[in-house]
């Protein structure tokens, strides 16, 4: 099968490599969709502690079952799936105290999602893979992105009709935005120093600014600037929350006033990856028609075109780029 290779920082290369394979209990899903994610990106462009070359790249994606064992249950030739870039272990401290998003003793699928086909076993299909409907087949591929806005708003604790400051108008700024809104009924604003991602924003409905003002109850700060966590905790209200959604540089520190978080009485919090009933509520959400993700999924390059699709990525001229592996 072929697959999209991080060769090491600043190549890729598309390459022919040993189809993956099923036991008796397993599901080979041949890959439909495949969208580049920031992690992509951040290594590709200085490489990544965790991804060692050469390795096939991608975990955002969607796809149709085209193999299952003899002891599978539960899915059939042809279903059309999500599948989770991860599963979490459901024994550890994290998992057991009801925070699975820190789960360190994760299980991953065969490979990477930028190929022509990815397998699991039924251990990891029953947490990780669930079924789309066709016509949502493109958007499920950012089920695992929707995910982590979702467990970011979960953990909020928000009341109906907040008021809420997204700061960062790029993909996971957008679906953070999304979820407040569409899913948690908040009041959102959107600021950015992009004008042209502001005109997304506006098309869709949201209010938007290059320079905000006033206070919220809530403010998500989507880009990872140190400075941002100073300029914007004294715009947060009474016993509201900062949340630090965007990963920052490693070893980058950052200096606020304390006192406005001591005598205020605002929560700020951290959040990284997804917890597994954030990633199924994305999927129902999606099946149901209640959360449209269409305007996201606009780019999308034909898998022989993946070396255009990433300099688009890279260089930021699209708010999310995607790759069309199969039918």
């Amino acid at each position: 099968m072929k697959a999209v290779m991080y060769e090491g920082i600043g190549k890729i290369s598309i390459r022919d490599v040993e189809k993956a394979k099923i036991e008796e209990d397993g599901i080979l899903v041949k890959i439909m969709y495949s969208f580049i994610c920031s992690t992509d990106i951040k290594t590709f462009k200085q490489g990544h502690p965790m991804i060692k070359p050469p390795t096939i790249l991608g975990h955002e994606c969607s796809g149709r079952v085209a193999e299952v064992g003899s002891k599978v249950e539960g899915f059939e030739v042809g279903d059309f799936v999500a599948i989770a870039p991860f599963v979490n272990c459901g024994e550890c401290e994290q998992c057991i105290g009801g925070n699975p998003e820190g789960c360190r003793n994760r299980s991953f699928p065969s490979n990477g999602a930028m190929t022509e086909f990815l397998s699991v076993d039924m251990s990891y299909a029953r947490k990780g893979v669930w079924k789309v409907s066709e016509s949502q087949i493109k958007e499920a591929a950012l089920a695992e992105p929707m995910a982590c806005a979702l467990t970011s708003c979960r953990n909020m604790k928000l009341q109906p009709g907040g008021s809420v400051l997204v700061v960062g108008a790029g993909i996971m700024g957008m679906l953070n935005a999304t979820a407040l809104r569409d899913i948690y009924g908040q009041i959102v604003k959107i600021t950015d120093t992009r004008e042209d991602r502001l005109q997304l924003a506006e098309e869709m409905g949201f209010s938007t600014s290059l320079e905000a003002a006033g206070k919220f109850n809530s403010i998500v700060l989507t880009a990872p600037i140190p400075e941002l966590i100073d300029k914007y905790l004294p715009m947060v209200k009474l016993f509201g929350n900062l949340v630090l959604f965007g990963g920052y540089p490693k070893g980058i520190k950052a200096s606020f006033d304390p006192n406005i978080i001591h005598y205020n009485g605002i929560r700020m919090t951290g959040t990284t990856g997804f917890a597994p009933k954030d990633f199924a509520a994305a999927i129902s959400l999606m099946n149901s028609g209640q959360l449209l993700l269409t305007t996201y999924t606009n780019r999308i390059y034909e898998f022989s075109d993946f070396e255009e699709a990433f300099n688009d990525a890279v260089e930021g001229r699209s708010i999310k780029v995607g790759i069309k592996v199969g039918e």
